[in-house]
């Protein structure tokens, strides 16, 4: 932490709700049979939800980390999630 995070930031991101993801609430099927259980539109549906609970969160890694690394990184891991969420989103039409 003390590498990637400005020390005039570090306190300020623990105490903010915007970093965190919430994805254990998201309702989602708990086993490989409860999967086969639902419908294809169900489980795109949770797929979708649980790709948008983690772009917030990761656009904010790019905003808070200094590294050029991770900065690289994250930014290339939330193209990959709008990515998926596009595709997705084609799929439940």
């Amino acid at each position: 932490e003390r590498s990637y995070i400005p020390e005039d930031q570090r306190h300020t991101n623990k105490n903010s709700q915007v970093a965190s993801c919430y994805s254990e609430t998201i309702p989602a099927p708990t086993g490989k049979e409860d999967a086969q259980q639902k419908s294809d539109m169900e489980l795109l549906r949770f797929s979708l939800v649980l790709i948008q609970s983690w772009l917030t969160p990761v656009q904010y890694l790019s905003k808070v980390f200094t590294n050029n690394l991770v900065f690289g990184t994250s930014d290339r891991v939330y193209e990959k999630l709008k990515d998926l969420e596009e595709g997705i989103q084609a799929l439940m039409r």
